[in-house]
């Protein structure tokens, strides 16, 4: 709605005292001139994928205060784009390493609008452009499955697979793999891809997967793999494996 950014993502590596300067683009979806307000911002997740927004420089491993860009609003035109551009610098710091990040935060100036009972009220859009800096040479990536459970829907008594997978590294992780239902003959009778997950530096995501609704009644275990990617795609550690008898 409104705006859009690309790329919504930067994974840069960058020694101490390095800097880099790099461009994105909003474009309009609407007929309409806008205001463009930039910000910077802070951002967590937690273990179910929830973002909070924070104040810049607020978090222990905020990348905020390297990130150097004009803040001052623009005009964006209706079905335009318009490039941005800012400056990441790191600090000469023997004692940086591993994955900071932060965010760009491109958001409409607040328009009024009356719906059908002639309420007015007002809305915004805002885009957020995600920036990873990672500091090279000091990586140190590892994760860890530290149990894998099955549960049972309270309401409709589906089961699922929970599984968490704790970062233990210095670097954050883009996690992906598959579960997979094995029968009583040792056979993978059914496989299932898993959704990419992020896992931030000292965080921790919490799979919940259902189970496939026509699994076979000699199904007797359910295995999950998943592969971690470190930052820019690179190495992320060696794989996790679990398992789990099913009910």
């Amino acid at each position: 709605m409104g705006i859009g950014v690309s790329p919504p993502r930067f994974d840069l590596t960058l020694p101490p005292g390095g800097e880099v300067t790099r461009t994105l683009t909003i474009f309009s979806r609407e007929g309409e001139a806008q205001q463009i307000v930039p910000a910077v911002h802070d951002w967590l997740m937690d273990a179910n994928d929830r973002i909070e927004w924070l104040p810049p420089a607020t978090i222990p491993y905020s990348a905020a205060q390297w990130l150097e860009m004009t803040l001052d609003p623009f005009a964006l035109q209706g079905h335009a784009t318009k490039t941005v551009r800012f400056t990441l610098r790191l600090p000469e710091d023997a004692g940086l390493n591993g994955t900071y990040w932060t965010a760009i935060a491109l958001a409409t100036e607040a328009r009024p609008h009356t719906d059908a009972q002639g309420k007015v009220f007002a809305t915004r859009v805002r885009a957020m452009v995600i920036v990873y800096v990672t500091v090279q040479g000091t990586e140190q990536p590892g994760a860890e499955l530290q149990g894998v459970t099955v549960v049972t829907g309270e309401e409709d008594g589906r089961r699922f697979l929970v599984a968490d997978v704790a970062n233990t590294g210095n670097v954050y992780l883009r996690l992906n793999g598959e579960l997979r239902i094995v029968d009583s003959a040792g056979e993978v009778v059914r496989r299932a891809q898993l959704p990419e997950r992020v896992l931030l530096r000292e965080g921790l995501v919490r799979y919940r997967l259902p189970f496939p609704e026509d699994l076979p009644q000699d199904a007797i275990l359910a295995q999950i793999e998943i592969q971690p990617k470190g930052p820019a795609g690179g190495y992320g550690g060696p794989p996790l494996y679990g398992e789990v008898a099913l009910p």
